[in-house]
């Protein structure tokens, strides 16, 4: 090969981008892995065949990844990655947050990634999104258990037979690691109970129908809330009517959208368990404005009691989610597994109770 040649690939390269590995082996017609060995120091290459590589990388002024030379002999990032499903302005954005904080304290380095939440049609780009982050080798993985494909239970299995650590939380996952669950099941039915207790019998429920993938499945982060509402019901002899459980879009519009629906019903419940917070203060505002009283015409008990709780028209009694709570136990089973990973992996539940304010009252009629 001339070195007229050489040079020409050269110029070209040098206008475009930072030259890579394959670009140098390119340039000279050699095999990357060639090229790798000598520049490696490794190997028995000649001593012409290593100067002539040296010589070409040098001009096109390559610099080798030193990230990429660790993880090819085999070094494991001392980095801690948080892998989710989309932010909220509600407590799945707090709860990343918390925990990178706690960690951060600890001098850890800890990068969060956000997937698009999965759809109806089998997208793959939380499975490749997860599988890039496991190629970077990190010491662990803390994974948001809500709103994940199964494809993704895959790409977390396989990374811990190649020596990494995962802790998930949120919702429980079947695959075999250390959890940290909050009972959606637990909460639904404490919020229900509550209503129960104050005399009501025809409840609602309203939930927030992001998508329709595997409405079944035991990972579901809805599944537990039914059925904690549902049991509930049935402990009291009280009638599960399938036309109170809404199911509308998330927030402030889904809050639009549930007084509609509310409004727009014959027979309504005098009572309802909303998730969320922020769902059921933009339904308190619009079936307020519609001349329904709360809590004399409509009880109404928010889920996860979040500060803006306390600033409704009326204050809003609440199904709380302990975050810091939550937060704290990932980071604990995370420290524990670092320390010494010789122990069957772990679960620990959260369970909420109900903070009393003023929006729920017993039945007028």
């Amino acid at each position: 090969m001339s070195a007229n040649t050489e040079n020409d690939g050269l110029s070209t390269l040098q206008s475009k981008r930072p030259p890579t590995l394959q670009d140098v082996a390119d340039a000279l017609k050699m095999h990357k892995s060639t090229v790798s060995v000598a520049l490696s120091g490794k190997g028995t290459l000649s001593r012409e065949t290593r100067h002539r590589i040296f010589h070409t990388a040098k001009q096109m002024g390559y610099v080798p990844n030193p990230i990429a030379q660790k993880l090819a002999s085999g070094y494991r990032n001392p980095a801690v990655c948080v892998f989710g499903a989309g932010l909220d302005t509600g407590l799945g954005t707090e709860k990343l947050l918390l925990i990178q904080r706690i960690l951060s304290k600890d001098s850890i380095e800890v990068p969060i990634y956000i997937c698009a939440e999965p759809d109806s049609d089998g997208n793959p780009s939380q499975s490749a999104q997860l599988r890039q982050v496991c190629r970077q080798r990190p010491r662990a993985i803390i994974c948001a258990g809500n709103v994940l494909d199964e494809s993704v239970f895959v790409e977390l299995e396989e990374y811990q037979r190649s020596g990494g650590f995962v802790v998930s939380y949120d919702t429980e996952l079947p695959i075999q690691c250390d959890q940290v669950i909050f009972d959606r099941e637990h909460n639904a039915y404490t919020a229900a109970r509550y209503l129960l207790e104050k005399g009501h019998r025809k409840i609602g429920l309203g939930l927030s129908s992001k998508i329709d993938w595997l409405p079944d499945s035991p990972h579901y982060f809805q599944t537990g809330r039914i059925r904690g509402f549902m049991k509930a019901l049935d402990e009291f002899g009280a009638p599960i009517n399938e036309n109170w459980v809404f199911q509308h879009a998330t927030y402030e519009r889904g809050g639009e959208e549930l007084a509609r629906m509310f409004i727009e019903s014959e027979d309504r419940p005098t009572a309802l368990a909303i998730v969320n917070d922020y769902v059921a203060l933009t339904f308190m505002v619009t079936v307020m404005q519609h001349g329904v009283r709360i809590p004399h015409d409509l009880s109404i008990i928010g889920h996860d009691n979040q500060p803006i709780s306390n600033y409704t028209p009326v204050p809003m009694t609440s199904a709380t989610q302990r975050t810091d709570e939550i937060a704290t136990a990932v980071v604990n089973l995370l420290q524990a597994r670092l320390n010494e990973d010789h122990f069957a992996p772990r679960k620990i539940y959260i369970k909420g109770t109900v903070v009393e304010r003023d929006s729920v009252a017993q039945p007028s009629h």
